[in-house]
């Protein structure tokens, strides 16, 4: 079952094609990366698909309607995270502030959270291993740090889709890993979909179902085992790039370890 379906997707802007006659779908469920090089409008194609930016030409629906009507009648079905940071890391707000902001008072930051709205903060928190700094503030976190408590803020409503777009910045190689495979369990055990754009090509084919190769059009959108990666490469990347693409026979890399899809 399609949860997305897009075509002929065209975005002109400027009178240059950012985006170009893509078409594609998603199940529900699905674990979908979209990867290119810096300017094949990889950030653009998201903003279209959570309504934040409308298509010259072409189409996209999200279960049967425009994602703008679809995230305004379910508020909370989509989480997204952006690549620029929507929260001031500045402010004087701890960790678990972050993940309750949406239940923040408009003028006050002193408003009490239900004890319910708190377990799920901390469920969050634990899943993505940061629940041991509920109570630090936001300031004196790593980047890396960071990003993880933004995963958290955008499970916190339990949405049907989660949309990326590079959640592993300022996050190291081993808790990357980490990532991935709890993003796997959400779309194993909570039927969550989950779209991501990603630069790190080699790991993250490991665990998603399908792969989207984008730079301007799409050339390619299939599952990581049916690529013929040369040819990819240099359609999207050009001639000079070679790629190594890991596996469970990785055995002394971070990324050749088998993950458990048992919770979640």
């Amino acid at each position: 079952m399609n949860i997305i379906e897009a075509k002929n997707i065209t975005l002109i802007r400027d009178n240059k094609k950012v985006l170009e006659d893509v078409s594609f779908d998603v199940g529900k469920g699905e674990f979908v990366a979209i990867i290119g090089p810096n300017g094949a409008g990889k950030t653009t194609l998201v903003k279209i698909m959570t309504g934040l930016l409308k298509p010259s030409r072409g189409e996209i629906k999200i279960s049967g309607v425009e994602p703008d009507n679809f995230i305004s009648k379910r508020r909370g079905a989509v989480g997204y995270l952006p690549q620029k940071a929507i929260v001031n890391w500045n402010m004087p707000l701890k960790v678990l502030d972050v993940v309750l902001i949406e239940k923040l008072s408009p003028f006050s930051f002193f408003r009490k959270y239900s004890k319910e709205d708190v377990e799920r903060a901390e469920y969050w928190l634990e899943v993505f291993g940061i629940k041991g700094k509920m109570n630090t503030y936001i300031k004196d976190l790593s980047g890396g740090e960071q990003q993880r408590v933004s995963l958290a803020r955008c499970m916190f409503n339990e949405p049907e889709i989660l949309i990326l777009d590079e959640p592993n910045t300022a996050v190291d190689a081993v808790y990357n890993v980490k990532i991935y495979e709890t993003l796997r369990k959400l779309c194993d055990n909570r039927d969550i979909t989950v779209i991501m754009v990603t630069h790190d090509i080699g790991a993250v084919t490991m665990y998603v179902d399908k792969v989207m190769c984008l730079n301007i059009k799409l050339h390619c959108h299939s599952s990581p085992s049916t690529i013929d990666y040369s040819d990819m490469l240099k359609k999207v990347y050009g001639e000079n790039v070679n790629m190594v693409i890991h596996g469970e026979r990785c055995d002394s890399c971070v990324f050749g370890a088998k993950n458990d899809r048992n919770t979640y």
